[in-house]
């Protein structure tokens, strides 16, 4: 996942002012250096030894979202759901979201391969290349329901559907608890940020039942902790699943642990993908990170990458919180980036991004059911520790007048971290303290913990 920075005095950024001397030769002067300004900032980075890719990449035009499911006749419940939500105009079907605005368009209608390319947003609808920064707000998303067939791969070039369900059946079987989650999938080439078409449009995902999932190749907007805003390209596995939680669980089952037990499911389900996946060193940093041991550096140096990160987004809706869960993974992207795929030994099975997710779903969907059940169990408490980094680390609570403390764990009832305040020895002196994750940080290289600005 590649951060995105947005340069808003690049000369692809800056519209021509007539009214002010000077300014259409400064726009042409910035243009004639940007290639050096780029040159420039590489160098930088690459003096701190930061990899920085060779090609200069230009965002991507956004692609239509196709709709499908296991069993075809759900897309036509979904279909049949919406339509309370959705608006006629000109012969067209819209939903018109608090963010976003939606054309739904059916396989029913007899749409080939043509159609669906013709679909596509319009040039003068997406003026990346043209103007720079784009809203991509005023761009109307294409949704593809396909009640007939499953897309091809024509239609969808980096996601084979055939693939995806057919391995979300086969881990069902195997995985207790797992039957609906992942049976109804929403899936674009390219897209803002699944997300935020999720979580910003309740009108949109008010009648989406728990376990649908939507997914991206890429996505030109997705979104961080905080303001935090990120290109994530292709070779990444991105998705966001929708969790409908009773409100009545929530003081027994409370919605902090989601982010927890996605973070179990994300390393249990990559280890136990297939042949050589058992011993992949993944680990869990708090509250919703997942890091790899650096396979450019010596196992003994104990050096750790972020290979992923979850945010968990939640609402209100007809008695129960709405949580959108996303999750990003950098699975077969090439270098810079390290991933999954930079860890495997050379017996390991192949590493496609559809059985990839069809494996998180169901260990996510095994793993939730057990927490409604038993709320976070030792069990899950255990099964969390076993992966995460931070146990017995000595730690500097910055909010405290950096006082020295040592990480015990979370807390079982809201999931807060727990330290004990440590002496100048490094011995425990009995006082504890819980933070909560909404409001600190974590860095886990400078052992500080430190307020949310």
């Amino acid at each position: 996942m590649s951060r995105l920075t947005t340069d808003r005095f690049a000369p692809v950024n800056l519209s021509p002012q007539p009214t002010i001397p000077g300014y259409d030769d400064l726009i042409n002067k910035l243009q004639e250096d940007d290639d050096k300004r780029f040159n420039f900032l590489k160098a930088c980075l690459e003096k701190l030894g930061l990899e920085v890719s060779a090609e200069n990449a230009t965002l991507p035009t956004l692609s239509s979202i196709h709709l499908s499911a296991v069993d075809n006749s759900q897309v036509s419940e979904l279909l049949y759901a919406w339509a309370e939500v959705i608006d006629k105009e000109n012969g067209e079907e819209f939903i018109a979201g608090e963010a976003d605005r939606f054309c739904i368009q059916s396989d029913q209608d007899g749409l080939t391969l043509e159609d669906l390319q013709r679909s596509l947003p319009e040039a003068d609808e997406h003026p990346a290349r043209e103007t720079g920064i784009v809203d991509y707000s005023t761009i109307t998303k294409r949704v593809i329901a396909h009640e007939k067939a499953l897309p091809t791969t024509e239609m969808t070039p980096r996601f084979d559907h055939k693939l995806y369900f057919s391995s979300l059946r086969r881990f069902q079987v195997k995985e207790d608890g797992a039957e609906d989650w992942g049976n109804i999938l929403m899936y674009g080439d390219v897209v803002t940020s699944t997300n935020s078409l999720l979580e910003k449009n309740p009108k949109l995902i008010s009648k989406l039942p728990t376990g649908f999932t939507f997914s991206a190749a890429t996505q030109v907007a997705g979104r961080g902790r905080g303001t935090n805003v990120w290109v994530a390209p292709p070779g990444g596995l991105m998705f966001s699943t929708i969790i409908n939680h009773p409100a009545h669980l929530a003081a027994s089952r409370p919605v902090v642990f989601i982010q927890y037990i996605a973070a179990i499911a994300i390393v249990e389900a990559i280890q136990s993908y297939g042949v050589g996946y058992e011993n992949l060193p993944i680990k869990l940093k708090w509250p919703n990170d997942i890091y790899a041991l650096d396979p450019t550096k010596p196992a003994s140096s104990k050096t750790y990458v972020k290979i992923g990160g979850i945010l968990s987004q939640c609402g209100y809706c007809d008695g129960s919180y709405q949580i959108v869960l996303g999750i990003g993974i950098n699975a077969i992207n090439p270098r810079p980036t390290t991933s999954i795929s930079d860890l495997l030994p050379a017996n390991a099975s192949p590493l496609h991004l559809e059985s990839l997710l069809a494996r998180i779903v169901t260990r996510l969907e095994s793993i939730h059911a057990q927490f409604r059940r038993q709320g976070f169990s030792e069990n899950l408490e255990q099964r969390y520790y076993r992966h995460w980094l931070h146990t017995g680390q000595a730690i500097s609570l910055e909010a405290e007048g950096g006082v020295r403390a040592r990480v015990l764990g979370i807390t079982r009832d809201w999931g807060m971290l727990r330290a004990e305040e440590t002496d100048a020895e490094g011995r425990g002196t009995g006082k504890i303290w819980t933070l909560q994750s909404d409001e600190n940080s974590f860095d886990f290289w400078k052992g500080l913990v430190r307020r949310k600005q």
